[in-house]
Order: structure tokens, then sequence, then C-alpha cells
């Protein structure tokens, strides 16, 4: 397997206050399924930056947010955008983060477009029920760039002025047999942190969920860290189509993609302040 989403070095020590969650029913609908958004997406087919799909990628999750930002950026003569949603309510602010482009010569349905389907159903419905806490949502390019250089978390995390509580990274989380087991620098600088998000996502999915370290990976929860942010990654890495043609819609289930998205509005909704 590829080694270059592994960290093998230590960045930084930070600790992790308890988190507490109520696991109350999440009665929130909106008007697309994530299965939905995701065909929608997968539809536009490579995402890599610098190509027409990239700006067709681009105006698709523009256009499917109420007043987004989008932060363009250039990288050797390579225009990138993130692109973020912002919803008001208590603070601290919390934040879920995606990667939307794709790798050359794959079309990215998991690896990044199950994600992006999650976030954009989850501003459909935080536009119909404001949360109770401030929550931003983080569309990031340029992750899938060479050896993940991560561009777009970089350069969020270098210019981010935000006290984020947290920010959960998702990636690939779509795939049929989803397993999720907890991420190794995630566990390494939050433990406490990630034992309570896997307590919650085994209250909704035992099976998916496991409370075990099997990755160490870099994602875009990296940047972040590096940064002195709170950050981490809820990833299925055993994906045996990872970084080929062959990570199509088809690979993926409306089943995971609910579960997920399930999982996601009760960290939004049925958590308690701590």
């Amino acid at each position: 397997m590829d080694e270059h989403k592994f960290l093998k070095r230590a960045i930084i020590y930070l600790s992790a206050p308890v988190v507490l969650f109520y696991l109350l029913p999440v009665p929130f609908v909106h008007a697309e399924q994530p299965y939905d958004h995701f065909t929608a997406f997968c539809s536009i087919g490579e995402r890599v930056p610098g190509t027409p799909g990239h700006i067709r990628a681009r105006d698709f999750i523009v256009e499917h947010l109420r007043n987004p930002q989008v932060d363009t950026f250039s990288v050797l003569g390579t225009d990138y955008y993130n692109i973020y949603a912002s919803f008001t309510g208590k603070d601290p602010r919390i934040a879920f983060a995606v990667h939307w482009d794709s790798d050359v010569e794959c079309p990215g349905a998991n690896d990044g477009g199950s994600g992006v389907a999650i976030l954009i159903s989850l501003a459909d419905t935080l536009q119909k029920h404001p949360p109770p806490q401030a929550v931003d949502l983080l569309f990031f390019d340029g992750e899938d760039v060479e050896g993940a250089e991560l561009l777009g978390s970089k350069h969020f995390a270098a210019n981010c002025i935000v006290n984020y509580d947290y920010v959960i990274v998702l990636d690939m989380i779509g795939d049929k047999d989803l397993q999720i087991f907890q991420e190794g620098n995630s566990r390494k600088f939050f433990p406490t942190f990630v034992d309570s998000i896997w307590e919650i996502g085994q209250s909704i999915a035992p099976q998916v969920f496991v409370p075990l370290v099997k990755y160490y990976i870099v994602d875009d929860h990296i940047s972040l860290i590096k940064y002195g942010i709170r950050s981490i990654v809820v990833i299925d890495f055993d994906y045996p189509y990872w970084d080929t043609a062959d990570d199509t819609a088809d690979k993926c289930s409306r089943q995971s993609l609910d579960t997920i998205y399930r999982f996601v509005l009760h960290l939004v909704y049925q958590r308690s302040l701590y």
C-alpha cells in the first residue's frame, strides 16, 4: 500500500477534556438524502485541480450552500478553492471538514465525494433547524494533490483565527463494507476525545465504529493539529479502490452514508457542553 498518507513522527502534544453525549432521537429531515447528493456529485467525474471537472465540482458545492465563502488561493500557478459555510449558535464553535478534489485518473467517489454529500445534507438541515452550537462546514481543496499535499487544509490552518472547540474531518465514509477504526494520530493527541466520539458512534452503529487503532493516517486533520487546532479524522481506510479508477459510486451505499449522517446529527444536536 502507498505510504504517503501515513505519519511516522509526533508533531505536538495537546490535551483534551471529557465530552458527554446524550443519545436522543434526532427528528430532523431534509429535502434530499446524502445518497442523492452523493450520486449527483459523483456524476461530475474527476475533480483534479486545474481541470473543467474541478470547476464544475466547485460550482456544485457553492450552489448547494447558502451564503458560502469561497477562499481562492494559488499554488504553482494552479487555483484552489476552499469553501466554507457558517451557522450561528452558542460558543464554542465546532466544525466538520471534508476534501472535495480528486486524484488524477481517480473518480474519487468514496475518497472525497462521500464526505461532500454528508456536509451538503448537513447544511440543508442546519439551514432549516439552526444548531444549538455554532457550526462551520469546511470543504478543503487540494488534499489529493501528489503525495497528499493537504494544500487546502494547510492554507486554512495557517490563516485560521477561529478558536474551534474541535474539527472533525470526514473522509472515505461511504464504503459498502463500512468499518471505522480509531485513527492513530487522532488518538495519540486526543485520546479522551476520540473515545467519546467512538462511544456515540457505537451507540448508533456498533458494527461500524471499532474502538481500536488500526492506521496512522496523514489527512487534513494533520494540518490543523500542527497549528494547534484540536482535530481528528473519521475514516474507513480499508478500501481497496482508494486512489484508483475503480473508486466509483457503485462501491458505496446509501446505508453507510445514512449511518454517518445520523452520527453527525447527534454530534450537532444531541451533545452536552463541557
